[in-house]
């Protein structure tokens, strides 16, 4: 037994010193290892690594077992595959990391996690713009050589000017994917980053990322088909004014909200592509933009005020592009063009709606927009609805209450020029108010449209061109009030061009207007029918045409009917010149007119003319009450008109030749008149008056009658008024016939052959010689005529023969007239209002059949009724045989 015991002992003993040997031959080899690390831990961490990740520096502590602590540690990363063992610089991007701890796993032979407190990336400079490289059609995305890498700060230098700063920077990796997410600072900003890209066979498919920042969040699906072409899918908000804010401008633009699908090309240039699915909107804030302020302003620099600032200053803006618009900017040449589609930029409000439509553009960001190199085609809209606006200058007043403004036009930039057409605008008015300085005017709700196309050229050696037509959609009813005077318009139309070209190189205006009834308010002047134009050359005096078909005055004392006429004006400076001629029936007037814009005062030029007696009666308005009354010949010559037709203040000299007029039994012929105007008062000047014959009804003529008639619009004086009458004279020292009526006057009859007036009046029973002075003081008005006192003399003997067919039976005055030789014959004559009359006959003479031609004295006082006397007298001729009969029945006799 105890020969068995003992090789058991020694078996154990033998394995127990083979252990330790083999345990002191382990710690001496991690002794040595460890003594040795510096030599071996680069090499064998570069085994860890991928191909694309070179270690380039390493300055560690000794390592442990499973970590290992690195004080500096340099790797360079490859965006491309690695040729051998060199790695190039342009594609590559150097990372240091300090203070980095490297867990790994010696038994597998891999590691397992890096951590590090600091990192610093620095990206690679770019290549030279002559050095060309194939693009890469995939995207390698190896897997990484630890699961999670963690980096506490890792700052980025020479990707932008200022460095980029990332925060706990976490990333994992599984065999498909890996993902990221950090605290990005940039710009004072903070950025939270959550990314994932996704990879089959070491290459990228998928790259997911969310970012938000403050207000701002962005959420983007790629898809890369190569190093440079991205095809994605980005929503979010974008908080503009954390990025650019203005100092003193208040919060104005609400976050950006988007949604743009496309792709993403990166070369030498950027080309976006968005599809007709994409779109971007916000609210901005025009009253906080500054922008009402600004155009407030501008309008109040130019007189104008509105009610902008009480509008809705929210506007929404979107954008959206249309046929998948295609975008490519050019950095090196700062260019930027839209090579497809379009981009639809719409801004809305209550009151506003605007939209453009951009396409074909090309722009050199380092040129004007005016420059040759930049091209663009736009539509565009606008339609502002509820403004209100009042111009308010030195001179000139004008308001409207509501305006609505639409718009559509097309527009092409080329080559320096700006081509605009199929433009048409439509401008509706609530009525409008003006207020000039001596002017008032006020327009009814009305509404015009402008439409036209213009090419402005940029390029001095090229001419403008413009062709617009404005044109008021249906007629208006304004009215003008000008100093006193009054205008009213019924049915206004008008209708405006516009032209420049080569042949009207500073621009052209014409124009058409028509208008149904003109009509003047002080002045009572209707005008119909008005047609006229316009021409006016910019830079030169405006000219036009006016025609109208009936012109109709009525006045107190002159009025007319269907006169028309035609006239061409102009304007120079402050003055207004017209010239033209009027139509009545056959005659026609020329003259000029000339209005002075800046006193306001008229002046009107009647070139020598003849008008017809007959259009002068039609013109007169006091002769319409008088149908009787008839004019068979004359003409009115004006030799010259020279004056104020609206204040009628003229001078001038007028001449009525060869007149006769004819009233009942009241005739005159041959009547000539020498009218002197002279402008001290309206229409006032010196009438000289010449009549060959006035017959009245009575068979009396009163032949060679002269008479000088001062007149004014209000009255007429007749002046040293001389006649002949039965084989005497006529006189009146003066008449004058105002607004209140015919003054008293006097009418003076010298040496009147009493039998020539028997004669006349067929007075078969009476037969008195003599001449006799009648001296009769008038009184002319509408209740009648009146004498007062008048009184009559005998200037010298005669006698009176008185028939009768019962003489015998007669009373002895009458008896005493059968045959009566007087030598002294006197009287008073007066008549009243009422048609009474009462004659005083005082005779002084003998009857040689009576009493022995015994001298007898006659008082007789007759008295009787004869209405209207002067009617009867001068029209009727029927005044005698009262007076006559009333003669018969007196019996006064005085016998001396």
């Amino acid at each position: 037994m105890q020969s068995k015991a003992t090789p058991k002992k020694s078996w154990l003993k033998t394995t127990l010193k083979i252990t330790l040997w083999f345990l002191l031959l382990i710690t001496l080899t991690l002794a040595i290892a460890y003594w040795t690390a510096p030599s071996w831990v680069p090499s064998q961490i570069s085994k860890f690594l991928p191909p694309s990740i070179k270690l380039q520096n390493l300055e560690f502590k000794r390592p442990g077992l499973t970590s290992t602590d690195i004080d500096n540690l340099t790797l360079v990363l490859s965006t491309s595959a690695p040729e051998g063992d060199d790695i190039d610089a342009r594609n590559s991007y150097t990372v240091n990391l300090k203070q980095v701890r490297l867990g790994y796993s010696l038994w597998q032979r891999k590691l397992i996690s890096i951590s590090a407190q600091s990192a610093h990336l620095q990206w690679p400079e770019s290549r030279s713009g002559n050095q060309q490289s194939e693009v890469a059609q995939i995207i390698p995305l190896p897997n990484l050589p630890v699961s999670d890498i963690v980096i506490k700060k890792l700052t980025l230098d020479g990707l932008t000017v200022q460095s980029i700063l990332a925060n706990d920077i976490t990333i994992k990796e599984t065999p498909n994917s890996a993902s990221l997410s950090t605290q990005l600072v940039f710009l004072d900003k903070e950025f939270a980053i959550e990314a994932k890209a996704q990879r089959v066979k070491q290459t990228l498919t998928q790259l997911s990322a969310r970012v938000t920042q403050a207000g701002s969040q962005l959420t983007v699906e790629a898809e890369p088909h190569s190093t440079k072409h991205w095809k994605f899918d980005a929503k979010g908000l974008l908080d503009i004014t954390e990025f650019y804010a203005e100092p003193g401008i208040e919060l104005s633009i609400e976050p950006v909200q988007f949604d743009l699908v496309g792709s993403l090309e990166l070369d030498d240039s950027i080309s976006l592509n968005l599809l007709d699915t994409s779109s971007m909107s916000t609210q901005l804030d025009a009253q906080k933009l500054g922008l009402i302020k600004k155009l407030d302003e501008l309008l109040q620099a130019n007189y104008i005020n509105s009610n902008l600032k009480q509008l809705n200053p929210q506007y929404h803006l979107a954008l959206s592009p249309v046929e998948s618009a295609n975008f490519l900017y050019h950095p090196t040449k700062q260019q930027f063009s839209i090579e497809h589609g379009r981009l639809d930029i719409n801004v809305t409000n209550p009151a506003v709606t605007a939209a453009v439509s951009l396409s074909q553009l090309q722009l050199d960001l380092n040129q004007a927009l005016t420059a040759e190199a930049q091209r663009a085609q736009m539509m565009l809209s606008l339609a502002v609805n509820g403004i209100s606006a009042k111009f308010k200058s030195p001179e000139h007043q004008a308001k409207s209450d509501t305006l609505n403004f639409s718009m559509t036009t097309q527009a092409l930039l080329h080559q320096s020029s700006l081509l605009i057409k199929d433009a048409s605008a439509k401008v509706s008015l609530a009525p409008v108010s003006y207020r000039g300085n001596n002017s008032t005017a006020t327009v009814a709700q009305n509404s015009w449209t402008l439409k036209g196309q213009s090419a402005i050229h940029f390029a001095n050696a090229k001419q403008n061109n413009h062709q617009w037509n404005l044109s008021l959609d249906k007629p208006v009813n304004p009215t003008l009030q000008l100093d006193a005077e009054q205008f009213s318009a019924k049915g206004v139309s008008a209708q405006l061009n516009y032209t420049q070209n080569t042949k009207a190189p500073s621009g052209l205006l014409t124009g058409n207007y028509q208008l149904n009834q003109l009509s003047l308010k002080q002045q009572p002047l209707n005008l119909s029918g008005l047609k006229g134009s316009i021409q006016f050359v910019t830079n030169q005096s405006p000219k036009g045409h006016l025609s109208f078909s009936s012109a109709n005055y009525k006045g107190q004392q002159v009025g007319f009917t269907n006169i028309s006429g035609v006239l061409d004006w102009s304007k120079l400076n402050d003055r207004f010149f017209a010239q033209g001629s009027l139509s009545h029936q056959q005659s026609k007037v020329p003259f000029n007119y000339q209005f002075n814009l800046a006193n306001s005062k008229h002046n009107l030029k009647i070139k020598q003319s003849s008008l017809p007696v007959s259009t002068i009666r039609s013109w007169v308005t006091v002769f319409k009450d008088y149908p009787q009354l008839s004019f068979n010949a004359g003409n009115l010559e004006i030799s010259s008109l020279d004056g104020d037709p609206v204040g009628l203040f003229f001078n001038g000299k007028l001449k009525l030749d060869k007149f006769n007029l004819k009233y009942d039994e009241f005739e005159v012929k041959n009547w000539t008149i020498e009218d002197s105007l002279t402008s001290s008062s309206k229409l006032s000047g010196t009438l000289k008056s010449h009549i060959e014959s006035i017959e009245l009804a009575t068979d009396i003529a009163i032949t060679d009658i002269s008479f000088l008639m001062p007149h004014t619009i209000d009255s007429v004086e007749i002046i040293d008024l001389k006649g002949k009458l039965l084989n005497g004279t006529i006189g009146i020292p003066s008449l004058t016939i105002n607004k209140n009526g015919i003054s008293p006057f006097i009418t003076n009859l010298r040496s009147i052959d009493i039998n020539a007036l028997l004669k006349a009046l067929n007075s078969q029973d009476l037969t008195l010689t003599g001449r006799f002075d009648f001296t009769l003081p008038l009184t002319v008005s509408e209740q009648g005529q009146q004498i007062t006192n008048g009184h009559f003399k005998a200037l010298g003997e005669g006698i009176i023969k008185l028939k009768s067919k019962d003489s015998k039976n007669a009373n002895i005055a009458f008896q005493a007239l059968e045959n009566f030789h007087y030598k002294e014959f006197s009287g008073t004559i007066n008549y009243n209002l009422e048609g009474d009359y009462t004659i005083a006959l005082n005779v002084l003479g003998s009857n040689p059949n009576l009493y022995n031609g015994f001298p007898v004295k006659l008082d007789l006082t007759l008295r009787g009724k004869l209405p209207k006397l002067l009617y009867s007298m001068i029209v009727t001729g029927d005044m005698t045989k009262p007076i006559l009969d009333d003669l018969k029945q007196q019996q006064i006799l005085n016998i001396q």
